[in-house]
Parts: C-alpha cells; sequence; structure tokens
C-alpha cells in the first residue's frame, strides 16, 4: 500500500517480504551509532520486528515505519514514517537510509512527504523528532524542513539525553492528483451551496470525468494551477486555486479561483492561510507581479478577508453571472506582489 509519493521516492507499508531488507538497514553500523542496535540478527528476528513494531503500530494507531523506494526501479533505500511512543506526548517522525543513498537529498524528501500525509490522513497538528545530539546531518536536515531544538530528552530512564526538535505543521498543503476525489467532492458541494460565488454551474462540473480534477492539481513544475487545500482532523474542509496565464503578455498575471471553506470550519482561520499560500505561491513564480480575484458584490466578509490579505478594488462588473433568472454582479480586487 502507497502511503505517499515525490518526485523520486514512494513511502509504502512493509511487508514480511522486507524482512531482508530490515536485517541489512538494522545492522548497518550508521544505524547502530546513529539510532540503536535492534538485536535483529536473523531473517526470523527481522520478521518479528516487522510484526511487533511497524505492523502493530500501523493496526493501533494507523500509522507507523515505512518501506521508502526509488520510484524508477522499486529498489528499497530506507524506511521513514510516524511514530508513536509511550515516552512522549506527540508523534515523532523516523528515519534511516541505507548508507550508499545517504546525502542525495532523499530523507528529506520522504520526511517532507510523510509530514505532509500526517496532516492529510492523521489530522496532526505537530510533530518532533529524537536525535542524538553527535547526529550532525540529521539536526541539519530536519532544521532545514523547519523543526526547532526543543529541549533534551531520554528514551528511557536509563538513556543518556537526546535531542528533542518539533515542527508545528500546516493544515495547508498543496494538493496533488491523489486528492482530486476529496477535491472534487468539497467544490461541487460548494457550486451546489453557493451558485452566486462561482461562474461554474454544479452540473457542468459533475459531468467533468476525474482525469480533469487529476490534471487540475498536477504537480508538475509549470503547471497552469496550484491548488492548495485546508485539512481538519485528517478531512479536507478548505481549498483555493491560483492560475498562471501563459500569454506572453500576461506572464506577470496570475488569478485566484476556487475559494472555499466549509461551513462547520470557517471561525479556524483557514481562509487565511490559503490566501496566504497562494500568495507565497505567486511570488515564488518567476515573473509574476500581481494575483488578481473576482469576488460576488455584497459578499463583505469574503472581500474584507482578501483586503486583509494586500489585495484592493479596482472595479465591478455588473451581470457577470447568471443565477437563475437572476443576475450577480462581481467586485475586481488585485493584489501587487
Amino acid at each position: 500500500m502507497v502511503i505517499c509519493e515525490t518526485e523520486r521516492l514512494r513511502v509504502c507499508r512493509f511487508s514480511l517480504d522486507d524482512a531482508a531488507f530490515i536485517l541489512r538497514l538494522l545492522n548497518e553500523p550508521s544505524f547502530i551509532r546513529h539510532i540503536a542496535d535492534k538485536g535483529v540478527r536473523t531473517l526470523d528476528d527481522a520478521r518479528a520486528y516487522l510484526r511487533n513494531g511497524p505492523q502493530a503500530s500501523v493496526e493501533k494507531h494507523g500509522f507507523g515505519l515505512n518501506r521508502v523506494e526509488l520510484k524508477e526501479s522499486g529498489e528499497a533505500i530506507g524506511m521513514c514514517g510516524l511514530i508513536r511512543r509511550d515516552a512522549f506526548d506527540d508523534v515523532d517522525v523516523g528515519y534511516a537510509l541505507l548508507p550508499e543513498h545517504c546525502r542525495q537529498g532523499y530523507a528529506a524528501e520522504a520526511t517532507r512527504a510523510v509530514l505532509d500525509s500526517a496532516v492529510r490522513h492523521h489530522g496532526l497538528q505537530r510533530v518532533i523528532a529524537v536525535v542524538n545530539p553527535d547526529n550532525i546531518d540529521s539536526c541539519c536536515m530536519l532544521e532545514k524542513l523547519g523543526f526547532h531544538f526543543e529541549k533534551m530528552v531520554k528514551l528511557e530512564p536509563n538513556q543518556p539525553e537526546i535531542r528533542q526538535l518539533a515542527i508545528a505543521l500546516s493544515p495547508c498543503l498543496r494538493l496533488t492528483p491523489g486528492d482530486a476525489i476529496p477535491y472534487r467532492a468539497l467544490m461541487l458541494e460548494a457550486y451546489a451551496q453557493h451558485p452566486d460565488a462561482f461562474t461554474s454551474s454544479v452540473a457542468e462540473r459533475e459531468a467533468l470525468a476525474l482525469s480533469w480534477w487529476q490534471e487540475r492539481l498536477s504537480t508538475a513544475p509549470d503547471a497552469k494551477d496550484v491548488v492548495f487545500g485546508a485539512f481538519h482532523s485528517g478531512v479536507l474542509v478548505g481549498a483555493v486555486g491560483l492560475s498562471f496565464d501563459a500569454r506572453e503578455k500576461a506572464l506577470h498575471k496570475a488569478t485566484l479561483f476556487g475559494m472555499v471553506v466549509s461551513a462547520a470550519q470557517r471561525r479556524l482561520g483557514l481562509g487565511q492561510r490559503l490566501v496566504i499560500a497562494a500568495l507565497d505561491s505567486a511570488r515564488a513564480r518567476p515573473g509574476v507581479r500581481l494575483v488578481q480575484l473576482t469576488v460576488t458584490q455584497g459578499n463583505a466578509q469574503a472581500q474584507a478577508l482578501y483586503a486583509r490579505n494586500g489585495f484592493v478594488e479596482f472595479g465591478v462588473e455588473p451581470y457577470a453571472v447568471a443565477v437563475g433568472q437572476e443576475f450577480v454582479s462581481k467586485v475586481h480586487m488585485w493584489c501587487k506582489l
């Protein structure tokens, strides 16, 4: 079972067929030095480790350590995942790679994907990592991902102190094709409940194949659209899109679209986080100078949200959208980056 993917890696559930790989990984000198000697010396030991460790954790908590493999070849190169320890209140992230695959960015890539999965699937808001003080490479990698040192802790009373780092996880993530089904459901609900807020109708969007939604969520470097989702308790409850103009004379412009937050989560600040995520994405795109949007005239709450984030009104479009036999006007706003 695939838990998450990156450009180069797949993170999958372990099976007992991974025993030979685990036997080698857990007996690498670097693993024993920086993590622990697990006492795994035979294939039977490795199978017991998998049953009583990663697999038991998945059954109990819904997550655990996972196999990390190269997408291109399927070769196992390490493990990475979430761990619930009795010694800590927080879930921590753990990882280990075979020596020949270190220093290629794989650890950071897998860890970042697992952290995104922690938000998407488990609703986690905070994750820690525990590292031996002499494991400088691991400490530096975690700090680059956004972890910060908190304190020295012990895994067991008779063991030496190790470093505890922590990271606050953002509830807003860039959506991927794997999010197409919940994204489609969220947007169809929004089209049905707020027909005046969107140019597209629920009937038009409902008729589109799932592949259309997957294409909208493409993560290619030159993707025309970038969509961010807001998660609450592991459920997608909000989204916003950013469309980049491909025409030569309009490459400096982007358009914010499809802003929605479910009614039950509208007082959690998720709309603000989504707008910030979209603006940050626009700033990161070379050559983009401004973001524009339209908001239904009379939607004071939405207009105030955009104004707080630097958008200013520059005109009103009358008869912008037909809703049944009525017409609604749209306020045009823009934000200079």
